[in-house]
Order: C-alpha cells, then sequence, then structure tokens
C-alpha cells in the first residue's frame, strides 16, 4: 500500500506531461499597451509624415509612441504589465520604454496620473525637471508646466528625482507634494485639481461596476487578460467544440450580424510598418491581437490564449503574445484582401511580436519567401476589398466583394507576406495609411512640441536595455534630499500648444498662446458643459465613434458632499466584497461611463484611492510559469 502514493504522483505528472507545454520558452512578448477610453481628442505624433493624427478608442501603443490630447481631451490607457495612466487635456506624453516590469513614460506638459496595478512592475514617468519612480501598488499625479512640477501621491509612496540637485525626495498618500523647479525642491499642499479627481472617480467606478460583473471568461484568460473578460461575457458565450480530435473550449460571438468574419468591423491602420487592426466592435481588441480564430462548424470562434498548465481545461497551445492582426495577405490587380491564419500558420511581420510562427520580412528574405494561396486552411474565408477602399473604411462589409470561392482565390489571386508597393499601388506615398478614422484634425499642437520628441526618441535608440531591478537601484543609490519648505515655487502653468492646424508652423512669437494653470485653484473651475455625454460602445457592423471636441463628462456629485481637508490622506473606498468562483472559470469587465450632468462648483479636495480591483480565483490545478 506504501506504493501507492508514489504511483499516483507518476499518475498525476504523466497527465500534466500530456498537456501542450506554455509557450513561456519563446522570445520575450511586446508589450503593447490599449487606449481603453477617450473624451474630446486624442492625437497620435507619425514621425514618417512629422504630423499628428486622431485616435480612437481600442488603438494600440507601445514604445516610441507619443499622444497629444485636445484642450478639452482626456484619455484612459492601459499595458498589460499592469500600469495604467490617465491624461488631462492639453498633455503631451511619449512612451520611452514599456517591458514586462518597467514602464517608462516622458511627460512633457500637461497632467497625468499613473496606477501601477502590478507586483513585479515600475513605473518611471520623466519630465525636464526629473522624474518620479512608482512602486507596485502606488498611484500618483504628475502637473508638469514650463516652469516647474508638483507630485502628489494618490496612494502609497513615490520618488521623485530632481535633475538639477541629483537628489531623492520620497512623497506619501497623505503628506505635503513635491513642488519643484530647475533649481529648487519645495513642499506643495497635497491636494489634487478637483474635477480632474472626479473624472478619475468617475473612471474608477465604471471598472469596479465591470468587475463585479464576474462571469465564466475569468477562468478562461491569462490574468493578464483578465479586466476584458466582461467584453466576452456581454458579446458571446464559451462552447465545447471539437477541434483536432478533442473537444476544445472557445468562445463565440453571438451580438454580430449573418454571415460575420472576423477582421472585417473596423479598419487596418500602418502600425510601425505593420498592418494593424483597429477593432470597431466592444468584444474587437483581445479578440484580434490575441489568441486565434478558427472555423469549425460552419461558425467562427476565437482561441484563447495560454499561459499555464490547465488540467481538466482543454485549450489550443496558443502563446500569450500580442499581434497587430493574424492576417496573411492577398492581391490582384486594383484589389486586395486578406485571410485569417489558422493557429499553426506562419504570420509574416517587419517587427518581431514574438511567438513561434512569427517571421520577420526583411529586404533581404522577402524575395525567397514563396507562399501558396491553396495551403492556406481559410483560403475560401478571404476578405477582399477594392484597394481605394482599404484605408478609408470604418467596416469593411458593404465593400467587401461578395461572392468570391476559393477556387478564385487559388486562381487569380497572389499571395504576400506583408503590404507593399506590389500589394497596393503607391502604398509608401499613402498618407492615409496611418489614420485610425475619417474625421479630420482640425486642430494640433504647435511644432515646437517636437523638440521634446525628438530629444527622446535619440535616448530611445541611445538607451541601454533597462529593467525594474536595475532602475529601482539607481534610484536607491542617488543620496536623499531635503525639501525647502522655505523656497518659493511657482505652480505648474503651461502654454496651451494646441492651435488651428493651419498655424502649426508659424512662429511662436506671432500666436497668442493661452497660458493656464495645469491644476486649478478650486474656485476658478468652469462647471462642466451640459449634455457633454460619454460615448457609446460601437455596436456590431457599425463603425467605431467618431472623436469629438467636447467638454469631458462630469460625474454627478454626491448629494451631501465633504467639506475640503486640510491635507489630509484620500478617503480610502471600502474593498469590495470579493466575488465568488463561478461554475466555471470567471472574470472581471469594463464599459463606458455614463453621462452625467454638471458638477457642482469644485472645491479643492485631496484625491479620492482608487478602489482595489479584485483577484479571481485560480483553477483547480492551474499555475502559471514564469515567463
Amino acid at each position: 500500500m506504501k506504493r501507492w502514493p508514489g504511483i499516483l504522483v507518476c499518475l498525476f505528472l504523466a497527465v500534466v506531461a500530456m498537456v501542450p507545454p506554455s509557450s513561456a520558452a519563446d522570445p520575450p512578448a511586446v508589450v503593447v499597451g490599449r487606449v481603453y477610453a477617450i473624451e474630446g481628442d486624442l492625437l497620435r505624433y507619425v514621425p514618417a509624415e512629422k504630423d499628428w493624427v486622431a485616435v480612437v478608442k481600442d488603438a494600440p501603443f507601445g514604445t516610441e509612441d507619443t499622444f497629444f490630447s485636445g484642450s478639452r481631451g482626456m484619455a484612459e490607457l492601459g499595458a498589460p504589465n499592469g500600469t495604467w495612466i490617465r491624461v488631462g487635456n492639453s498633455t503631451q506624453i511619449q512612451f520611452i520604454a514599456l517591458d514586462a516590469d518597467l514602464s517608462e513614460m516622458d511627460v512633457a506638459a500637461g497632467v497625468a496620473r499613473f496606477y501601477n496595478k502590478d507586483s513585479r512592475t515600475v513605473i518611471k514617468a520623466t519630465s525636464p525637471f526629473g522624474y518620479v519612480l512608482a512602486y507596485p501598488g502606488a498611484v500618483f499625479d504628475f502637473y508638469v508646466g514650463e516652469s516647474s512640477v508638483e507630485v502628489v501621491a494618490v496612494r502609497g509612496k513615490a520618488s521623485f528625482v530632481h535633475a538639477a540637485t541629483d537628489a531623492r525626495y520620497d512623497v506619501s498618500a497623505g503628506s505635503p507634494s513635491i513642488l519643484a523647479d530647475q533649481n529648487q525642491v519645495s513642499s506643495g499642499d497635497g491636494t489634487v485639481d478637483p474635477d480632474w479627481d472626479r473624472w478619475n472617480t468617475t473612471r474608477e467606478t465604471f471598472w469596479g461596476a465591470k468587475a463585479r460583473k464576474g462571469g465564466r471568461s475569468v477562468g478562461y484568460l491569462p490574468p493578464r487578460l483578465q479586466d476584458e473578460a466582461y467584453a466576452l461575457e456581454e458579446n458571446g458565450r464559451w462552447e465545447s467544440v471539437p477541434y483536432e480530435g478533442s473537444s476544445r473550449w472557445f468562445w463565440r460571438p453571438t451580438t454580430v450580424a449573418v454571415g460575420w468574419s472576423p477582421f472585417t468591423v473596423g479598419r487596418w491602420t500602418d502600425w510601425y510598418g505593420d498592418q494593424c487592426w483597429i477593432p470597431a466592435e466592444p468584444f474587437g481588441y483581445v479578440t484580434h491581437h490575441y489568441g486565434n480564430w478558427v472555423h469549425t462548424r460552419n461558425s467562427w470562434y476565437w482561441a484563447p490564449p495560454v499561459v499555464s498548465v490547465r488540467v481538466g481545461l482543454p485549450f489550443l497551445n496558443i502563446g500569450f503574445f500580442w499581434y497587430p492582426g493574424r492576417v496573411s495577405w492577398i492581391h490582384s490587380g486594383a484589389y486586395v484582401g486578406w485571410v485569417p491564419l489558422a493557429p499553426r500558420e506562419t504570420y509574416y511581420s517587419h517587427r518581431r511580436w514574438g511567438g513561434p510562427r512569427d517571421v520577420v520580412v526583411t529586404n533581404v528574405n522577402i524575395t525567397q519567401i514563396n507562399i501558396n494561396v491553396r495551403n492556406y486552411a481559410y483560403a475560401n474565408q478571404a476578405i477582399v476589398v477594392p484597394q481605394n477602399d482599404f484605408y478609408r473604411v470604418d467596416n469593411y462589409r458593404n465593400v467587401r466583394v461578395a461572392n468570391i470561392n476559393s477556387t478564385t482565390i487559388i486562381n487569380n489571386y497572389r499571395a504576400a507576406p506583408v503590404v507593399n508597393n506590389t500589394v497596393i499601388n503607391n502604398y509608401t506615398t499613402e498618407k492615409q495609411r496611418y489614420t485610425y478614422t475619417n474625421v479630420p484634425v482640425n486642430e494640433k499642437p504647435h511644432n515646437t512640441v517636437i523638440n521634446r520628441i525628438e530629444q527622446n526618441e535619440t535616448v530611445i535608440q541611445r538607451s541601454k536595455k533597462e529593467n525594474a531591478a536595475v532602475v529601482q537601484q539607481q534610484a536607491r543609490s542617488v543620496r536623499e534630499g531635503k525639501v525647502n519648505r522655505e523656497a518659493r515655487v511657482e505652480a505648474p502653468r503651461s502654454a496651451n500648444y494646441v492651435v488651428p492646424a493651419n498655424q502649426v508652423n508659424r512662429p511662436k512669437s506671432e500666436i497668442a498662446l493661452q497660458q493656464k494653470e495645469i491644476k486649478r485653484s478650486g474656485g476658478g473651475v468652469p462647471p462642466a458643459q451640459p449634455g457633454a455625454a460619454a460615448k457609446p460602445e460601437p455596436q456590431p457592423g457599425q463603425p467605431a465613434a467618431k472623436p469629438e471636441r467636447v467638454a469631458p463628462a462630469k460625474p454627478v456629485p454626491p448629494p451631501q458632499p465633504a467639506p475640503a481637508p486640510k491635507r489630509v490622506a484620500p478617503a480610502k473606498p471600502v474593498p469590495p466584497k470579493p466575488v465568488p468562483p463561478p461554475e466555471e472559470p470567471a472574470q472581471a469587465a469594463k464599459s463606458e461611463p455614463q453621462p452625467g450632468q454638471p458638477a457642482a462648483k469644485p472645491e479643492r479636495v485631496a484625491p479620492e484611492k482608487p478602489g482595489q480591483k479584485e483577484k479571481p480565483q485560480a483553477e483547480p490545478g492551474e499555475q502559471e510559469k514564469p515567463r
């Protein structure tokens, strides 16, 4: 009988060995962030064109990207390494590094709130006056002006390293803020802009409501994607589907039109040389950039990515990697098309995105790549459109060539690994390829802001690869400074660099740029414009909502607002009750905030702390492998 425990252990290990291994041994995956919400305008700088394009919800961002919010614009950004950022109006932010355990961003002007929601990640936010480090669990506001900066800890502790004095100053929630200019470091009152704080609270409330929904999808997704589960819960269902000799758990959309196909409701845009899918469906981001679509039983199903061994939950062995859009390209005359790739088919790209089936195309090897269209598993599911519509519509359903079959594809179309001048005539001169929407950009940042962008691009190219441990060690080696509370440092102020598009090249001296306080005092904040509603989620089959230049919606103030505190720590919200484990794997969620009424006259208040996100329970037998 003593031999039985050993035999049972051997049997268990044998079962685990039969489960497809994780892709953890593959090259490190590229960390790509996502634009979760936009109010007003958000623009992205295109270095190749030295111009700006309007950004839409669900656009990606990564290292080297620069965003500039409009005069009344605000945006929420998130990355799968636990970095969340919200930017206020007239804010310029550039991403210096985005890795598994490190996020480094430069705030040239404006206000941003940073959240570090991962136990392994360190956030580094730079400015012309120094940088801030935020450790796991920390939340802070960064107000950057032309002559000074202010760092306010909302939760936890952050460290500010002053560039001029090369000294470190720690700031904690509930304590005075750090106020610094080019020469000295003083202290501020530790409060935040009231309107800005209300908008952040509204977004936290929104996410809290989504998290409380739970659902089966939580357990089917890797931990770093579990925030996305709500979109799957609201737009489809999980089904056990026979595939490759076994029953597999796949997700099927149920809110789509008859005859729907992936990569049809949305648009393609050129993002760092590769064609990136910009979805116009609420479930489109996670299902088109992670995992893989499979066509079986005359329907499209989504297979989620897997990062850990999961006994009892049969999934395809699809690694946890972000892709611009796993398709292959075909062309014929004035038509261009794409074929969704089966899980084991090769994806070709100009940049290395990660995964065992990602092949980088260069000017040398492109002539050696031979693709036979007939070998594609889903050749008969190809989407073909006129070249003129490729970069000019937000939904290909109405321009898609109908009744095209695999025989026509095989006989009349040629395959190509990537999109270039061979696939689309005059591709390299087509400026429309960088756009996310057809909405014209009537206001842009003045060209003087590009100086900081180009300076950072040099830093990005020359800098050595860093990680969280290196950055933390560098900060610890900096001597601790002493705040001079008697020093006079003006509150951050900045010019509004957003000007009419036809004036971006005018000399700065000829333009009356409006000066403003970045953190306004309570008495001077104007009320919200009535009727400024939050943007609705795009419906299946319709293009994504177009960005508008409207004042951001303000949440409805509580019936009896509390009096303004005097430098006290922000009140911690009561953490939500944990969601009981679902029958099968479960998840958390997101959606757009509800429109509010005009806010009451704001007071100078300390920031409210964001709620803690609930951790879903792990599946029995599941253990996440190191990446």
